[in-house]
């Protein structure tokens, strides 16, 4: 910065402060400008700035007079650039106008005369238009050129009123010219009135709508003119108004007018004119559209067109804000911004920022859009170019202001426009920034009023702050000297300007200034000012910054001040007084150095007089000023000795009811109490109370002050509950609390106030109902959350502070204080720093307590933000360090335990319950309890927990708790479960089990398992369990022989509510409920622990656990349990168990009548030791079956069971078996056999046969006299028992089968009844039987003729056993086959007996073998089934049909008489509908249809079979209409008569058979119904035929029948239409693809059922159609006969025609290349057939990656083969080439193209009308390529063409007239030579002699040529040719020809002529006479006789 910039700081200061009238600042100027005189080198980038700023202050003089807001509604502010508004007339404005008329009388120079002529003139109606032109122009010139014809004309009455007549009514020239004269009149105002009343504005509003451009400009120009009478324009208002002039010139611009911009510059002024005048002009702008047509001239090219439209926006939106938005969404923002910037015109730039001036004012959005648009930057840059681009003018200034305002309007305020951009000089890094940013503040400065405030008035102070802030700028201040301004602006300034001052001194003064100091100090002492307030906050300001050896030094300024300010404290005035305490107060606040000297007790001494003061202002300042002085109060023991006075008066002033009083002295007090003496000996109640109301009602200094106060007044003190019950009734810890909750986080009054907190929360209670102080904050939850705030983020000392007051809560607000931790972000990774940081024990604990209570409420929380800043591992170490703490950090007595603890459970379940060792954890066990928490969630935490030396560590805790208590007459320690309970949770995980400190901890669990605590030894069980179920077989081992078992035994059968906080414990920790029982079982199912010395150790106490303990209920099932476990497969067990005497216990325990579940176990465990020999011997034994058989009588279903299995194992002993005891188990057993479930009754069977093995007549009385052996094994057998039941009763088979003899035949039926029971149930013992001789039995009974029943019985019996194959070949079954067809005919057998025996002879006869062995006859086999048919039992029918079936098969049967017998009951069968008997009937129709074939039909076979076949029934057998369509298979092929007969849907069915014999038949009779009956195709294709013959394809099944079927139903247009066809495409191309397919025949027929597919543009648009391309493709590449490819190309013709898809299938499977190849094919079906594909190929775009020269070539080789054939080309090879060049131009120049012209030249010359067409179209394609391809193709493809020139001429001249067009244009593109035969000349004569003539020749630039002379007379002869080559025809250019007379007698020339050539080059030849000019006047005329060619040679 320079001196310059600090002139312009002076300037914006004076600017400032301009609303005070301060004079200071123009004598701060003076004063600046004389140091600037005394200054040299100006930087020139420093002119730059000032010159800027210095301009822009220059503006700000002239506009200071003027207010503006923002949102301004004066428009004139916006730089509007027209005139004023004149002034009314007054007296002397008339006497002025009258005296310049009395001059004018006069008339020097005659202008008065000359007006009023041409006034008289034009008033004359017979003046023509021309003269009334005239009249009015010299009239305008008048006007224009002399000064007094204004006067002039506006003293002629008619002027005006011939004018406007001669507008309405005259021509377009007159009313122009009448209309620009009354717009110049108009440039006097009076004069305008005037024309206005005079009617002008109708017919210039006609005028503008006129046609004319002129006449529009005129009228607009005129209207521009009229419209000048501004806001006091009243007489216009109404005028424009009612003729309606606004609508009607919107509605002009919206059309656009053709005037130009100069219209829209005049109707735009117009309107800006008109808008602050007219009545209702805005709502007729808004309905017009307004705003639309201005955002679309917002471009215009004319800068005042630009100008006017801003502003008519700015007003408009300021008229109307609903416009805002619309102006918004048509992009106008972006519109002004760019017209805001430098490239425009200034007053168009004024009026952009007037318009977004008002946007931003009126519209929220548009500040949004100004922002995201980049516009901030634009109108700083606007604010800045007035002096940046060194503008002038008001356009400058109302640029400056309107962006400034705009900036203003979106910053929310001037102020704040101030401050960023104060804000932006710290950003600043050039000069050419600063300068910028300088000049922007500068103009905000400038127009800064509190008026332009729109949101809200802003503090001056923040406007001069923002002025000094920046560095660069405060040096400009202070070396603008302007500290002297500031003190006569102090001393004689208003009060504003005074603050102003002092405020500004205060920021500028960075170090003391004698001069300034001691002039302060004289204004302190002087009368002015009268208030000394600002003057002492400035001399504060300075003496904060003085140096302490100038205040000590006497006689200095400073000292010399200071003195004075002590010495006015004794003021007279109040404020004086007061203030000079404050200023004290300042002083000593910030200097440390003079609260030390002996100042600080002089001042001490004088303040302490103002404390009996009575002014509440003065006792609050002299409070203020003691708190700053009592800050050295340690340091300075002399201030010490005199502070202490004022305790008493201080502690009153505390206690006042003024709370800054209060206030002030508690501060003062606060720091007193720095002095420990003071401290000592204070009164803590009287502290208390004050600081608590201050921690209320105070401002943030006293409630930080009150908390230091309490602090400083407890910290050390010896307290008692009394000083704990003062506290609590004074409410002070919430008041802290609050006061935390209002603070800074990390401030010093958050430090005070936690120290206070703190030392609060150690206060005690009593006994006496006092409690501690820090339980408020439990009863008040919402009180945690603001100390859990303090912790994040904060300084060690804070969280330390924090954690120690919280850890207090945890006991009884655990989840409130959770819950707040988890809210609060980083307080978790906070308090697990402190944890591992810190050295204090009891802070940790507290951490750690703190921790768990998150964990409680959402440990993946906690856990997921430690490990997110990596302290989890280390927070780990340090829990698991913490377990090593001494004993004395265990807070050993109960109101420790109670400060930091985490109680378990809630409040209603601690109150309910008495407490256990497990309700609260404290102490260490805390973090054991927050390490078991990370272990149980996750598994990593756990190996953690290990590294960290946990398991060893644990271990030794526990074993030296365990060794205290054995060696010290001491209490065992409860609380060592936790450890056990951490272990449990480590040894889920398999890897740290195989660690070595986990087998050492093994015996010392063991030893833990026999503590008293029951906690310790549940506990421990869980970490054995934990080993158990998770450690290796060494692991088990070790825990076995540790001893573990039987402690764990000792916990077996407890209750669980002994145990239910144990039981909670572990669900928590997801841990076994009962860890006893699962370590046991496990230990036990190894082997080696099972049978080694743990078990025999264990079974002795188990065996006493079966003793009834009433405290363990459960422990006697519990050890059945484990005692059945040892017992099973160990022999060793079972004996000691007997020896410990388990026998006896438990026959004494099923004396006791247990549960049910226990009985069941005991009687279990009985049955395991009775399978032991040894044990059954045992004299116990016997009273143990007393026992059991009591048991089976009254005892559960469970122990029932077990008990009946224990009997059949003891009743294994003989003594046991034969004693009359054992025989009291039978009744019981029976009894069970009848009521028993299952397995009871499977459990009494066995024990009954066991019971009576030895026995078998008595196993056959059992038990009761009622019962015979058969009922009761018939019971048996026959009851719905499962097998395994009736397994252990198979013995009484041979029994049964004994009794099957004689004529008991009851007996007899109950016999075969249980056998076939026992034979459905358990196969395997039909064997058994037929060896027994069952059949042998049965067959002797039967040829005694026994009653029905028995038959039917033994029928049954015979077929369960001939269900067994073996028994049906067997030759016992043999022997049946003959009785049972002879009982087949017995009249009196039933339908049972009849199934029965039709089932025993089916299971024999289906097998082949056994029909051979018999030589029955049809009357003996046949005859006795053939009535059974008829059987109205379906059973019985099928049955009889199956074995008919079976007979049928043998040769001799189907050619039998009797066999044709059965077709008629057969048909009625098969007519039954029933389809396992239609089943059987059609397979018995099958062996005799060959046979039978005619007799089948004729009783109906054809119909029924058909019905068969027709059933849709997918449930049915395929067998059933397979067997049915070869029954009529064979009809058919028996006889073509039935075709007729057989329905179609059932020919369509047989094609889907399995037999070849029956497809061929059934395709056989369709082919001939097709062939006779078309319309039987659709009912074929109806009934499926078509996916029927697919399949026959796809299985290569019958294929060119098929598909001679398939093509003619496909050939059917109806069918093709069907949904049905869209199916086949598929198939039928996945069969030509498939290699299997070798039947050329069918391939053929498939191929051209593609191309009658494909006929339908449906199917061919279909997606199936890609794979029929592909398949066709194939097809001819497999190297086809020329038939298949013929079928296959317009097959695939068909498709490409529709689909472009179908194009790129086929060119991507190739069939381009294959096409091409076959193009040049030798046949020509085939060859066409493949240039007609191609032209469908190609006919567009979709494959044109494939269109290539060579397929050019292709095809112009086989047009040339053609040619050299036939002479001719076939037209298809022409179309399809020209595909190629219409649908791909870059082939044309190709040289396949080029050398393909001479061919299509032939074509053109030798075929047929299509021929030529199709040649000239391909010639006419290559044509349009010529002018974009290069030159030398285009040339060498138009010399080839040339020659088609004769040909072309001929068909313009005689060929078809569709070919003219193209032939011509054609030859105006092929190069040709041009011929002219100059023949004879005709009247060449001359006067005298014979001319000598010749003729010269010019054509366009080429030279001339000429004739030969000929002197042979008028009539010369030449007959000469000239040639001129072209390479392209001449267009448009004539040949000229003179006749000249070479003879020097006559004339020189004969004439000229001149000839267009152009017709010749379509017509070929043209000749004629042409005759030159000029023509002979007298004579017949002269000319020549010419002929023209145009050729190609």
């Amino acid at each position: 910065m320079n001196l310059l910039a600090t002139g312009t700081i002076r300037y914006l200061l004076y600017f400032y402060g301009s609303v005070d009238k301060s004079v200071c600042w123009l004598v701060l100027i003076e004063y600046d400008q004389v140091r600037v005189r005394g200054r040299s080198a100006l930087k020139s980038e420093s002119l730059v700035v000032t010159a800027k700023m210095a301009t822009t202050v220059s503006w700000a003089y002239s506009s200071s007079s003027n207010g503006s807001s923002h949102a301004a509604n004066d428009q004139d502010r916006i730089g509007d650039s027209r005139p004023h508004d004149p002034e009314p007339a007054t007296p002397q404005s008339l006497i002025k106008m009258g005296s310049r008329g009395v001059s004018n009388m006069e008339d020097p120079d005659g202008t008065l005369a000359s007006i009023a002529q041409c006034i008289e003139q034009l008033r004359q109606s017979s003046l023509s238009a021309q003269d009334k032109e005239y009249n009015l122009r010299q009239l305008l010139e008048l006007i224009d050129t002399r000064g007094n014809a204004f006067s002039a004309v506006g003293s002629h009455s008619q002027a005006v009123p011939v004018l406007v007549s001669l507008l309405r009514s005259g021509t377009l020239g007159v009313k122009m010219q009448a209309a620009t004269v009354l717009g110049s009149l108009c440039k006097e105002n009076e004069l305008r009135v005037k024309v206005l009343l005079g009617g002008c504005i109708p017919p210039l509003l006609s005028l503008l709508k006129s046609t004319s451009v002129e006449g529009r400009i005129a009228a607009a120009k005129t209207i521009y003119a009229v419209s000048q009478g501004g806001a006091k324009d009243h007489v216009g208002s109404k005028i424009f108004s009612t003729e309606g002039v606004v609508p009607v010139l919107w509605k002009q611009l919206e059309k656009g007018l053709k005037g130009g911009h100069l219209v829209d510059d005049l109707l735009t002024g117009a309107l800006r004119n008109l808008c602050s005048s007219t009545e209702g002009f805005w709502s007729s702008t808004i309905q017009a559209g307004g705003e639309d047509i201005l955002v679309k001239l917002l471009t215009a090219e004319e800068s005042s067109t630009q100008a006017n439209v801003c502003f008519l926006l700015a007003s408009m939106m300021m008229e109307d804000a609903s416009v805002c938005n619309r102006i918004i969404d048509a992009e106008a923002t972006k519109l002004l911004l760019k017209l805001l910037g430098p490239g425009n015109e200034a007053s168009v730039r004024a009026q952009a920022a007037a318009a977004l001036k008002s946007l931003s004012a009126q519209c929220k959005e548009a500040r949004k859009e100004i922002t995201s648009s980049n516009g901030i930057p634009s109108l700083i840059n606007a604010t800045i170019a007035p002096s940046k681009e060194f503008m002038q003018g008001e356009h400058a200034q109302a640029l400056q202001e309107n962006a400034m305002c705009a900036l203003a309007n979106i910053s929310g305020g001037l102020s704040y426009v101030i401050s960023s951009l104060g804000q932006s000089l710290e950003s600043c890094t050039s000069p050419a920034q600063i300068a910028d940013t300088l000049g922007a503040l500068a103009s905000a400065l400038m127009i800064y009023d509190i008026k332009a405030e729109t949101n809200k008035a802003s503090d001056p102070t923040d406007v001069e702050l923002t002025l000094i802030k920046h560095e660069d700028i405060r040096e400009c201040v202070e070396s603008a000297d302007a500290v002297p301004a500031l003190l006569w602006l102090l001393k004689n300034g208003s009060s504003n300007g005074k603050e102003i001052a002092s405020k500004t001194l205060n920021h500028l003064i960075h170090k003391s200034d004698t001069t300034t100091i001691s002039q302060l100090n004289a204004l302190l002492t002087s009368d002015l000012p009268e208030s000394k307030v600002y003057v002492l906050d400035a001399l504060k300001s300075l003496l904060s910054a003085v140096p302490l050896t100038d205040l000590l030094r006497e006689g200095s300024a400073s000292n010399d001040a200071i003195e004075t300010i002590i010495k006015i404290l004794s003021s007279t005035k109040e404020e004086t007084r007061a203030k000079s305490a404050s200023a004290l107060a300042g002083i000593f606040n910030t200097r440390k150095d003079l609260r030390e000297s002996s100042i600080a007790v002089k001042t001490l001494c004088s303040v302490m007089k103002l404390l009996s003061s009575e002014s509440e202002y003065i006792l609050a300042e002299t409070s203020g000023c003691l708190a700053a002085i009592f800050l050295s109060i340690r340091e300075n023991r002399d201030m010490a000795a005199v502070a202490r006075d004022a305790l008493t008066p201080l502690l009153t002033l505390a206690n006042s009811s003024v709370v800054q009083v209060a206030e002030q002295s508690l501060c003062a007090l606060a720091n007193l109490l720095l002095d420990p003496e003071v401290s000592e000996n204070a009164v803590p109640e009287d502290f208390i109370m004050p600081a608590t109301r201050i921690l209320h009602e105070g401002n943030a200094t006293g409630r930080t002050h009150a908390a230091a106060a309490i602090a400083r007044l407890l910290d050390s003190r010896q307290t008692d509950s009394a000083l704990t019950d003062y506290v609590n009734r004074s409410g002070t810890v919430l008041a802290l609390v609050s006061f935390i909750k209002s603070t800074e986080h990390g401030s010093a009054s958050m430090s005070e106030a936690l120290n206070a907190l703190a030392i609060l929360s150690r206060l005690k209670g009593s006994s006496e109902h006092i409690k501690p102080a820090w339980t408020v904050l439990a009863e008040y939850p919402d009180s945690i959350s603001p100390i859990v705030s303090c912790i994040a983020g904060a300084t060690p000392l804070f969280q330390d502070k924090a954690i120690e007051i919280l850890s207090r809560l945890c006991h009884a607000q655990c989840v409130v204080l959770g819950n707040a931790i988890i809210s609060s972000s980083a307080c978790t990774s906070s308090i697990a720093n402190r944890v591992i940081h810190s050295s204090n024990a009891t802070l940790k604990i507290g951490g750690t307590a703190l921790l768990v209570c998150a964990t409680k409420v959402n440990i993946q929380s906690v856990m997921e933000n430690l490990h997110e800043v990596q302290l989890h591992k280390r927070l780990i170490q340090s829990l698991v360090s913490m377990v090593t703490l001494p004993k004395s950090s265990h807070l050993g007595d109960m109101e420790d335990k109670r400060s930091v603890s985490i109680r378990r459970g809630s409040e209603e379940e601690i109150a309910s319950e008495k407490e256990t060792c497990t309700s609260v954890i404290y102490g260490t066990n805390i973090a054991i309890w927050l390490l078991s928490e990370f272990a149980s969630n996750d598994d990593k935490s756990k190996v953690e927990i290990v590294e960290a030396g946990a398991v060893e560590i644990l271990t030794e805790r526990i074993s030296h708790c365990l060794s205290q208590y054995g060696q010290f007459d001491v209490n065992e320690d409860s609380s060592i479960w936790i450890c056990a309970l951490l272990l449990a949770i480590l040894f889920q995980d398999r890897d740290i089990i195989r660690a070595n400190t986990t087998i050492k901890a093994i015996p010392t669990l063991a030893s833990l398992l026999r503590s008293e605590e029951s906690a310790n030894r549940y506990f421990a069980a869980q970490a054995t369990a934990s080993l158990v179920c998770n450690g290796s077989r060494g692991t088990l081992l070790s825990v076995a022989n540790s001893g573990a078992a039987v402690g764990l035994i000792s916990l077996l059968g407890c209750a669980d509510a002994d145990i239910h906080d144990l039981l909670g414990l572990s669900e928590e920790f997801s841990l076994v409920p009962y860890p006893e029982q699962v370590a046991l079982e496990r230990l036990f199912r190894v082997d080696d622990i099972r049978v080694g010395a743990t078990s025999r150790k264990a079974i002795p106490a188990l065996v006493d656990l079966l003793k009834p303990i009433p405290d363990r209920p459960g422990a006697p099932f519990l050890a059945l349990g484990l005692l059945i476990q040892l017992g099973n497969d160990c022999p060793s067990n079972k004996i000691v168990m007997v020896e410990c005497g388990v026998l006896e216990a438990l026959t004494r325990y099923l004396s006791l009548g247990p549960q049910e579940a226990t009985e069941a176990a005991a009687t279990d465990l009985l049955g395991i030791l009775f399978s032991t020999a040894e044990i059954r011997r045992h004299e116990s034994a016997f009273g143990a079956v007393s026992q059991l058989i009591a048991v089976l009588r009254m005892g559960g279903r469970g122990a029932r069971y077990s008990a009946a299995k224990a009997l059949e194992n003891v009743f294994c002993a003989d003594h046991i078996r034969n004693a009359d005891s054992a025989r009291q188990a039978v009744q019981p057993l029976v009894e069970v056999l009848n009521t028993g479930l299952e397995k009871e009754r499977h459990a009494a069977i066995a024990a009954l046969v066991r019971l009576l093995s030895d026995n078998p007549s008595g196993a056959l009385a059992v038990a009761d006299v009622e019962m015979n052996a058969v009922d009761v094994l018939c019971r048996i057998l026959s009851s719905d028992c499962s097998m395994d039941l009736k397994v252990a009763a198979h013995g009484a088979i041979i029994p049964l089968v004994g009794l099957l003899y004689g004529r008991n035949y009851m007996l007899h039926e109950a016999c075969s009844r249980a056998l076939v029971k026992l034979g459905k149930d358990r196969p395997s013992c039909k064997m058994e039987m037929v060896k027994a001789g069952v059949i042998e039995s049965v067959l002797d009974i039967l040829h005694e003729a026994p009653p029905d029943f028995l038959c039917a019985a033994f029928a049954e019996l015979l077929r369960i056993l001939t269900n067994n194959a073996t028994i049906a070949k067997g030759p016992s079954a043999a022997k049946v086959v003959e009785p049972l067809f002879l009982l087949l005919t017995k009249a009196e057998f039933g339908p049972d007996g009849q199934h029965s025996a039709l089932q025993v002879l089916v299971n024999i006869l289906e097998h082949p073998q056994c029909r051979a062995d018999y030589s029955l006859t049809s009357h003996q086999a046949i005859e006795p089934l053939i009535p059974l048919l008829d059987s109205h039992v379906p059973a019985v029918q099928q049955l009889s049909a199956e074995l008919l079936s079976h007979l049928l098969l043998e040769e001799h049967y189907q050619k039998d008489p009797i066999s044709q017998q059965v077709i008629g009951p057969l048909m009625r069968v098969l007519g039954s509908g029933i389809p396992i008997l239609q089943q059987r009937a059609v397979k018995a129709l099958v062996s005799i249809a060959v046979t039978w074939p005619n007799e089948i039909a004729k009783e109906g076979g054809v119909a029924e079979l058909s019905k068969v076949i027709l059933l849709s029934d997918p449930s049915l057998p395929h067998t059933l209409w397979e067997s049915a369509a070869a029954v009529l298979s064979g009809i058919l092929q028996f006889s073509s008569e039935f075709y007729l007969e057989v329905p179609i849907a059932v020919l369509v069915r047989l094609l889907r058979s399995g037999s070849e014999a029956t497809v061929i038949g059934a395709l056989n009779a369709l082919l001939v119904l097709e062939s006779d009956d078309s319309s039987s195709s659709i009912a074929m294709a109806e009934s499926g035929a078509i996916d029927a013959l697919l399949e026959l394809l796809r299985a290569h099944q019958c294929e060119d029948t098929a598909a001679r079927l398939l093509e003619a139903l496909l050939n059917n247009v109806k069918i093709r239409e069907t949904k049905a066809t869209k199916l086949a495409i598929l198939p039928l191309s996945q069969y030509l693809l498939d290699p299997q397919t070798q039947a050329q025949q069918a391939r053929l027929l498939a191929t051209l059922a593609l191309g009658d597919l494909f006929q339908n543009e449906t199917l061919a648009r279909s997606s199936d159609a890609v794979s029929a391309c592909r398949a066709l493709v194939n097809v001819l590449e497999d190297q086809p006969s020329e038939e298949m490819k013929v079928v296959a190309i317009c097959a695939l013709q068909n498709l490409v025609m529709y689909s472009r898809s179908n194009k790129r299938a086929v060119a991507e499977a190739g069939g381009v290349q294959v096409v091409l190849d076959l193009i040049g094919s030798s046949d020509t079906d085939t060859s066409v057939q493949s240039a007609m594909f191609v032209k469908l190929l190609f006919s567009n775009n979709t494959i044109q990656e494939y269109a290539s020269s060579e397929t050019v070539r292709a095809i112009t080789a086989a047009i040339e083969k053609d040619l050299w054939a036939t002479g001719t080309v076939n037209e298809e090879y022409l179309k399809a080439l020209n595909a190629l060049f219409g649908n791909f131009p870059r082939l044309r120049a190709t040289e396949p193209a080029t050398l393909s012209i001479p061919h299509l030249l032939t074509s053109l010359k030798t075929g047929s009308e299509a021929t030529q067409e199709a040649a000239l179209d391909a010639l006419f394609l290559l044509r349009q390529a010529w002018s974009a391809c290069p030159a030398d193709v285009s040339r060498s493809q138009s010399n080839a063409a040339a020659d088609a020139i004769p040909l072309l001429q001929y068909l313009i001249q005689s060929g078809p007239p569709r070919f003219q067009e193209k032939a011509e244009l054609l030859l105006q593109c092929l190069p040709g030579t041009l011929t002219v035969i100059i023949k004879r000349g005709n009247n060449m004569k001359q006067s005298v002699g014979n001319p000598s003539a010749y003729c010269k020749l010019t054509l366009g630039n080429t030279p001339s040529r000429q004739t030969k002379v000929v002197s042979t007379g008028p009539n010369p002869e030449w007959d000469e040719s000239f040639v001129w080559s072209f390479e392209s025809p001449p267009k448009g250019q004539k040949l000229h020809i003179s006749c000249k007379n070479k003879s020097k007698m006559g004339k020189s020339s004969f004439g000229k002529v001149t000839i267009q050539i152009d017709r010749v080059v379509m017509l070929g030849v043209v000749a004629g006479e042409y005759t030159l000019l000029p023509e002979s006047k007298s004579g017949a005329s002269r000319n020549l006789e010419i002929e023209f060619q145009w050729s190609n040679k």
